[in-house]
């Protein structure tokens, strides 16, 4: 019997995939009696994956829009916090920093780290992103402002967008991401996030160092 340990990584809880792969299951079994067509196991379970993801990402997308409803804009004096992540390619490491502030400019968390087999510099920043929001929830926050100078990864959470690369981590950080109400990400220049910059490769030189 197929159990869920025996597939590759795939960003899903047990939750959304299971209904998925009853459904398509059905569905197959249906048109094998009713129309004589027959298909693959593995395109049964590809098209369950598919299927999860899109409802995950319309459920996520409807989360956010009710979260945005009421207060429209995040508050000025919300909580802040600056992450970043380094990574140089020929070793395949990465180094994440995170810095969070209250909404008077007192530092709360601070703090580098750093991850081994990391595949791209998005994985880094992703990583980065889903450690910064654990320390806030940690630290029993309930809005935040989030400024990264990756582009890719603030259009991606903003407008909704799946990315195959992170799909496990970004998995992750939408789901911290409900936890917080208001909830914003902001793309900054990297001149601008030069603080935590210099936390994330600070994380990356004590994996030198190791």
């Amino acid at each position: 019997m197929l159990k869920h340990d025996d597939l590759p990584p795939l960003g899903l809880t047990d939750d959304a995939l299971l209904p998925w792969l009853l459904w398509d299951l059905w569905k197959a079994r249906n048109l094998m009696v009713f129309e004589g067509k027959c298909f693959q196991v593995e395109d049964i379970i590809t098209k369950a994956v598919v299927d999860a993801r899109a409802w995950e990402m319309a459920n996520f997308q409807t989360r956010i829009q009710e979260k945005k409803a009421p207060s429209s804009r995040i508050p000025s004096s919300a909580p802040a916090c600056w992450i970043d992540g380094a990574w140089p390619e020929a070793t395949l490491t990465g180094g994440i920093g995170w810095i969070i502030k209250s909404e008077g400019g007192e530092v709360l968390c601070r703090g580098s780290s750093n991850r081994s087999h990391v595949g791209s510099a998005l994985m880094a920043e992703a990583l980065a992103l889903r450690e910064a929001l654990r320390k806030a929830k940690d630290l029993n926050l309930h809005s935040l402002q989030i400024f990264l100078d990756s582009q890719v990864l603030v259009s991606s959470l903003c407008k909704g967008l799946d990315l195959n690369e992170i799909t496990g981590v970004l998995h992750d950080i939408k789901n911290l991401a409900t936890l917080f109400c208001p909830l914003s990400f902001s793309f900054i220049s990297r001149l601008e996030n030069s603080q935590d910059d210099s936390l994330a490769k600070s994380g990356l030189d004590c994996f030198m160092l190791a």
